[in-house]
């Protein structure tokens, strides 16, 4: 009973219906099992310690905004060695809307959103990556912006793999793979349903990453283990967002898993954060 209860948790995480299913990632029967693998942290002294959010959002994208900055403020000040805060998927308005909400919350980048996070990326001297709706030109996209400490844009990822939600609300993909450096710690950067993309799966494996910085919109409960981590070979990162929009109910899973896939940190149900140092 245990194996199928772990095996549907498993299926429940991946059955993201997706616009591009020669793209879609297959499971093989070591993966589905789910067996646990030890993992060793190596003995060097290349740490980094991660906050990761479950966010509440409002419909109001300027109350999202004030919102936003004033977790950064407290988790820096209650946990000064932070050094990068993980936010989820498009986290200055509410996700599955209509294409005229998106465009009114949609922002080029940089643009005002950005600058002010840049402002307080350099005022606490952290990482911040976060999910955003991305206008550019004509286009809509659902994006996720990593900033260094100089407050500086270092990573503009544009999500690959469509939901039918984001294909509503007027998004349109991008095949687009970054690779990005978080000290020194090489950073795959993916969007939610990204993680069944076999061409951007495979992208990550080839440039050996460390870490899957990741932003979630998910209302998924814990899985049993974490199958991107272990088929990546990566730490996965796994912001997301909480509660009831316009009948959408999100479950704030955030969580960490570590390169075999073990889910090492999680919270649920809750707008909440924690931290949690990585290691390679």
């Amino acid at each position: 009973m245990n194996t199928i209860k772990h095996l549907l948790l498993l299926i429940s995480t991946l059955l993201i219906i997706t616009s591009c299913e020669d793209d879609y990632l297959t499971i093989n029967a070591f993966e589905a099992e789910g067996t646990t693998i030890n993992y060793n942290l190596p003995d060097t002294s290349s740490t980094l310690q991660v906050a990761v959010v479950s966010f509440k959002c409002s419909r109001q994208k300027s109350d999202n905004i004030k919102r936003i900055f004033e977790h950064i403020e407290s988790i820096k000040n209650y946990n000064p060695d932070v050094e990068i805060i993980c936010f989820g998927e498009t986290l200055t308005g509410w996700y599955a809307e209509s294409p005229t909400y998106i465009s009114e919350i949609a922002e080029t980048i940089p643009g005002p959103f950005t600058d002010s996070l840049a402002f307080y990326a350099a005022k606490h001297g952290v990482y911040i990556s976060i999910g955003m709706a991305e206008k550019n030109g004509e286009q809509l996209y659902n994006s996720l912006v990593v900033l260094n400490p100089n407050g500086k844009i270092i990573g503009i990822h544009r999500k690959n793999t469509l939901t039918s939600d984001d294909e509503n609300a007027g998004y349109s993909s991008m095949q687009n793979a970054n690779v990005i450096l978080i000290d020194e710690f090489k950073a795959g950067l993916m969007i939610c349903a990204d993680v069944n993309g076999l061409w951007l799966t495979e992208k990550y494996i080839d440039a050996d990453i460390d870490i899957i910085l990741s932003a979630f919109a998910s209302p998924i409960g814990l899985p049993a283990f974490n199958l991107i981590s272990r088929r990546m070979n990566a730490w996965q990162i796994f912001p997301n967002r909480y509660g009831n929009e316009n009948g959408f109910e999100y479950s704030g899973l955030i969580y960490i898993s570590d390169p075999a896939g073990n889910i090492v940190r999680h919270d649920v149900n809750k707008e909440t954060y924690f931290t949690y140092t990585i290691a390679k």
